[in-house]
């Protein structure tokens, strides 16, 4: 029994899964240091109401950033990985997600520009940071482009290039936004979301200059229809996903913040940010070798087989993080907080039952992706998205704070077993 255990675990070690993971590893260590660093300056500076005003934030811009990328990161990612042996087809690919990225740039910078003052007092309640929102309309492109290249880069699969540019854009970060906040507050906290882009990007562009797909970004050819038909479905998907996401997030915070406190909301928006920091390393693998690699399978035997592997190898560590984590919690709250969030010790158990069933589903619903299945990824993203909202105020009402976790859990749980029916056969399916 023992050595069949030795002989799995050595078989997994050798996987390209692991493989890519060790590559990542460093960029994920050196991620989850700037964040304990970063999260750790702005809590001590800003306090909770301050963490819960960044997190409305950085989903404001996540969502209106990512639309105007045209959202075609996914699937810009999928069709160069799955053209591995085609040169032609890649560039087309290149060069129409340039073009794509181009217009809804310009159409979103033009919309923040012009509606600033709306937006601003939309998200903050004052006016105090119309300043912000407008510098953020003006840089769009820096993080638009800036996303596009990354996706670019991890569909030919440059692992290493890929941690190096994360590596040196966590540093340059970490940097950025310990003088922000140190000089500014909380105005320096937001002023950092919005001014890092310019720098990542252009770490970016120094590690990208030499790659022999570069000179596509500036090609003139013809724009493809057919490359943009099929762009144009994951544009559909991201884009589902990219306003969905961050309007429930901002519902649940918004909801908190009115039902009980701004400083309740920043506890819940603190257990979010520790939930990132330790999940970065499994979300870093799967963007970077596990949307390409399944993207490149086309029988579902060969799909279930990297699906079952890759569970093996991330799901029983996973669980040892997270039981770990519940267990230490009064210890990490000490080193990345202040005595302010002492209260969020009682989040934390059905964070990490949530956390837990949100990754084992997400290494099944990248099917969605690699199959392009438009319509049913949809309906499960408005559908748990929607839920998660209802069971967090339903939550909230009946248990206060923690009920937020609650709803978080169950609805991870519940997302967990639908997309295992959804791809039942796939999941069982036998070598033809």
């Amino acid at each position: 029994m023992i050595q069949k255990f030795t002989t799995q675990i050595f078989k997994a070690i050798k996987t390209d899964f692991v493989k890519v993971s060790a590559w990542s590893a460093v960029s994920t260590l050196i991620r989850m240091i700037t964040g304990f660093v970063s999260i750790k300056v702005v809590a001590q500076i800003i306090g909770p109401s301050g963490i819960a005003l960044v997190g409305q934030f950085i989903n404001s811009i996540t969502l209106i950033g990512t639309l105007g990328t045209g959202c075609v990161g996914q699937g810009v990612t999928k069709y160069i990985a799955e053209h591995y042996d085609e040169p032609e087809k890649q560039k087309r690919i290149i060069v129409n997600s340039v073009r794509i990225t181009l217009v809804s740039t310009i159409i979103m910078s033009l919309l923040v520009i012009l509606f600033y003052k709306y937006i601003g007092s939309s998200i903050f309640k004052t006016n105090q940071y119309n300043s912000i929102i407008l510098l953020f309309g003006v840089s769009i492109g820096l993080y638009s482009f800036n996303t596009l290249f990354i996706s670019i880069l991890n569909g030919f699969k440059a692992f290493k290039k890929f941690v190096i540019v994360n590596v040196a854009s966590s540093i340059a970060g970490l940097i950025l936004s310990i003088i922000l906040v140190l000089q500014f507050g909380v105005y320096g906290a937001l002023l950092n979301c919005v001014v890092s882009q310019s720098v990542i990007i252009a770490i970016t562009l120094f590690f990208i200059r030499k790659e022999h797909w570069f000179s596509s970004i500036f090609s003139f050819a013809k724009t493809d229809t057919q490359t943009l038909k099929k762009l144009g479905k994951f544009t559909i998907m991201a884009l589902t996903s990219v306003i969905l996401v961050p309007l429930s997030q901002i519902a649940v915070r918004s909801y908190i913040a009115d039902r009980i406190s701004m400083d309740s909301a920043g506890l819940w928006e603190a257990m979010n940010r520790i939930s990132g920091m330790y999940l970065v390393f499994i979300t870093t693998s799967i963007s970077t070798f596990y949307l390409p690699r399944l993207s490149e399978l086309k029988e579902n035997f060969h799909l279930k087989q990297e699906i079952i592997k890759t569970m093996k190898i991330v799901l029983p560590p996973l669980a040892l993080v997270c039981l770990t984590i519940f267990l230490t919690r009064d210890i990490l709250i000490h080193l990345l907080f202040t005595q302010k969030f002492e209260a969020m010790r009682e989040l934390f158990a059905l964070q990490m039952v949530g956390d837990f069933f949100k990754m084992a589903a997400w290494l099944i619903a990248f099917l969605f992706w690699a199959k392009a299945m438009l319509r049913t990824f949809i309906i499960t993203e408005i559908i748990f998205n929607v839920s998660y909202v209802l069971f967090a105020r339903m939550g909230v009402d009946a248990m206060g704070l923690p009920g937020s976790v609650y709803a978080y859990a169950l609805n991870y749980t519940l997302y967990f077993i639908v997309v295992i029916f959804i791809f039942r056969k796939t999941l069982v399916a036998k070598n033809i």
